[in-house]
């Protein structure tokens, strides 16, 4: 599946980010360089259940300490990317922030158990897809 087509299947999306204007008070977002990074992780069968613990319970905390801004997660329920993927979205401040953000997640000892512990039977994602994004003039600020 190619990009267009992912992206052509998260229709949806659009109105998901929108309930997300609430946040933009909340967290001061939407400087001129902030981006998005949409994530879709194709998993290797049965992982989904799993990972999603992880998300809930772990994993989300952590991406907000190396400096990340959870937007969003989906489970897609039909069409192309339907199965064993999950789908995020997180907010950075610049690409550069972004870079920061994942190299000090990344070497966090905390994350580094808590995957070692999770997939000791074996690695929940099997490819990953990202792609970065910046809202358009005409977007709900997020």
């Amino acid at each position: 599946m190619d990009r267009r087509e992912m992206l052509l299947g998260l229709g949806a999306t659009g109105m998901v980010l929108a309930a997300g204007t609430e946040m933009q008070a909340q967290t001061g977002s939407g400087g001129d360089e902030t981006v998005y990074e949409l994530r879709v992780y194709h998993l290797n069968p049965g992982k989904l259940p799993l990972i999603l613990e992880r998300f809930r319970t772990k994993e989300t905390a952590l991406f907000v300490k190396a400096g990340m801004h959870p937007i969003a997660y989906w489970t897609p329920t039909e069409g192309a990317l339907a199965g064993d993927k999950i789908i995020y979205i997180v907010r950075h401040k610049s690409r550069e922030a972004a870079k920061e953000s994942w190299a000090k997640f990344q070497a966090d000892p905390e994350w580094k158990v808590v995957k070692a512990e999770s997939e000791k039977d074996g690695a929940f994602v099997a490819q990953h897809d990202i792609t970065f994004m910046k809202l358009t003039d005409f977007s709900p600020k997020l």
